[in-house]
């Protein structure tokens, strides 16, 4: 554990030791991934709010079979893998054309997957939901043109030509993608992918499935973990049922793929570069399933059909209902009067195209809602805190963690309480990011995977 997480933990404990109930649930440690944040001056303490915590809402309840207590409260970002005029992914080795490539069959399998979400009540953020590319497309000299280029991940480059390492484009355009899902507040990302194993250069005939994860995230091994292995079983379970051919099941492998990877802070010898991970990475667990294999041509005919294209949506269902039916700690925390899953409006300019909002002023009403399996004991609080950042949201949080907002009382699965908080005063003239998240016994949510709620002091 890094001495930045220490000092956080150390700070919650002396603010909140008294205040808060422990939990039954398994703390989760946070792991040395995360760095130390900056250390701001002491901020002026937050003005003292009238108690304006309102009664306890209770869960509506549905026969959701993803989250049956709140279904609405759930939020499941899907990323159809690449896509844009220059990413087909896979190409189609049989040479029928664009509309069988990797990146055409992960958007139809996109889209009948947000559609069965949908149908349980879920909210649902497609990443892209067509041929699109987030961090441009405009290649003229092939025939791309599309968006301006832009810098996403903040290495000083952007675009697609010799002279720019090969990966500039692709980087660019998953940060994109990451950022998307956090400041959607998704509470799971899963990226749609399909394979073409090769050995020395040629097509290996054959057809499996495989699921990707990171264990290097304070909620890795617990929750990207499980997630990985739900997502596996489930269109192993779905898409042999269909197939008339030996296929194989891969099961899950955690390795840090740019969109499941977390920033890489201390380089190795055996990671020498940190421009090979993400700059923010995925505030939520996050999965990359390669769901088959376009290289043996009956997977593919099977993948390029509705049947097939529908059992893979439904076992990648039947995994996000198994995981978030068990997952016992999560929390939602947003401003009261913000649409859920909402998809923060893309920005001009050539950097990140999607940045935190900005604080409204003065005091802030706050939606709270218990979107695990578990109830919630009395005093669960709010906790904040303020970082000077010129990036677009923050990965990980600020030191200065304090209490904000009255203690809430239980609540069980689905239950919301909205409630007034004043922050304390932004940090001078400088632009700030604030970091809310919820502290429930000894968990932090954001340690869970439930990205905090975040914004922006000054407009861009």
């Amino acid at each position: 554990m890094s001495d930045g997480w220490r000092r956080r933990r150390l700070l919650l404990v002396v603010l909140l030791g008294s205040m808060l109930v422990a939990c039954g649930g398994a703390t989760v440690s946070p792991s040395d991934t995360p760095p130390p944040s900056a250390v701001l001056p002491a901020s002026e303490p937050a003005p003292s709010v009238p108690t304006t915590l309102s009664a306890v809402e209770a869960a509506p309840g549905s026969d959701s079979s993803v989250y049956a207590p709140n279904p609405g409260a759930i939020v499941v970002a899907i990323d159809a893998g690449h896509g844009g005029c220059l990413d087909w992914g896979v190409p189609d080795p049989t040479e029928r054309g664009v509309g069988l490539a990797e990146k055409s069959l992960n958007l139809e399998i996109a889209r009948i997957l947000r559609e069965r979400l949908t149908e349980q009540g879920i909210s649902v953020v497609m990443i892209r939901d067509g041929d699109d590319a987030l961090a441009g497309d405009n290649s003229p000299a092939f025939g791309c043109e599309g968006p301006p280029w832009r810098d996403v991940n903040g290495d000083g480059l952007a675009g697609f030509s010799a002279d720019l390492p090969e990966a500039t484009r692709t980087r660019d355009e998953l940060q994109a993608r990451l950022d998307l899902a956090n400041l959607a507040g998704a509470d799971a990302l899963v990226s749609i992918h399909i394979n073409s194993p090769t050995d020395g250069g040629q097509v290996i005939e054959i057809a499996f499935s495989e699921t990707f994860y990171t264990d290097e995230t304070p909620w890795g091994v617990e929750s990207n973990a499980r997630l990985a292995e739900l997502v596996q079983a489930g269109v192993v379970e779905r898409v042999g049922a269909l197939a008339t051919y030996e296929r194989g099941d891969r099961g899950t492998t955690a390795h840090n793929f740019y969109l499941v990877a977390p920033p890489l802070f201390e380089v190795t010898n055996e990671r020498p570069d940190p421009l090979a991970q993400p700059t923010r990475g995925a505030l939520m667990p996050v999965v990359l399933a390669e769901v088959g294999s376009i290289s043996l041509r009956a997977e593919h005919d099977l993948l390029a059909s509705p049947e097939g294209q529908a059992a893979v949506a439904e076992g990648l269902l039947d995994g996000l209902a198994a995981f978030f039916s068990a997952r016992e700690l999560a929390a939602r925390i947003g401003l009261a009067d913000a649409v859920i899953g909402a998809v923060p409006p893309a920005v001009d300019g050539d950097g990140p195209p999607f940045l935190a909002p900005t604080a409204p002023e003065g005091v802030l009403r706050l939606r709270v809602t218990n979107t695990g399996s578990a109830d919630w004991p009395s005093g669960a609080r709010l906790v904040a805190g303020w970082e000077v950042s010129d990036q677009p949201y923050l990965y990980a949080a600020p030191e200065n963690l304090q209490p904000i907002g009255e203690p809430m009382p239980a609540m069980a699965p689905g239950e919301s309480v909205e409630l007034d908080v004043q922050l304390a005063q932004a940090p001078g003239s400088e632009r700030g990011l604030a970091w809310i998240s919820l502290s429930v016994g000894n968990d932090l949510m954001a340690d869970r995977g439930s990205p905090a709620l975040q914004l922006v002091s000054q407009a861009p």
